[in-house]
């Protein structure tokens, strides 16, 4: 089996769970005719659709090649993988404590300091940046509501 096919057949497993997941959402029309599950479905759509490809086009390739994933000649990668894994989940689970704007601030400072190892002036400006932009956006154009954690007091919103 090879890094193709492994990988389509985990993208086909996981969005197969997400739309299972999806499913749950409880459906109500409450502000527009969509709802809230068409994004999910949508990207479980895409997810089962890459996995699908990966699988067929392994299917179609005339000579399967032993792989090997490179977990000891590529440990930064994975070690980065593992870590923005961690700091994903961690993000998700102080989100509505810290509030969107911190809790976003510090993943991305994490984030980019990973990725962007020593400029940490542009990793600064990017992080602010982007919550700042993204929190105008969502919750100040379009009205919708973030978490507002420890600055609920703060905000205009």
């Amino acid at each position: 089996m090879t890094k193709d096919m492994t990988t389509g057949i985990g993208s086909v497993a996981v969005g197969a769970v997400y739309l299972a997941a999806a499913f749950k959402i409880p459906l109500f029309h409450a502000g527009d005719r969509i709802g809230p599950r068409m994004f999910p479905f949508m990207i479980a759509a895409v997810v089962i659709g890459c996995g699908l490809v990966l699988i067929v086009k392994e299917l179609r390739a005339k000579a399967a090649k032993p792989f090997s994933w490179g977990f000891a000649a590529e440990r930064g990668v994975w070690l980065r993988i593992v870590f923005t894994i961690a700091a994903g989940i961690i993000y998700g689970l102080v989100l509505d404590w810290l509030g969107y704007l911190i809790a976003t601030f510090l993943f991305m400072i994490f984030i980019t300091s990973m990725i962007n190892i020593g400029r940490h002036a542009q990793n600064l400006v990017i992080s602010v940046l982007f919550s700042v932009i993204i929190f105008v956006v969502f919750a100040m154009i379009l009205k919708l509501s973030l978490p507002r954690g420890i600055l609920g007091d703060y905000l205009p919103f």
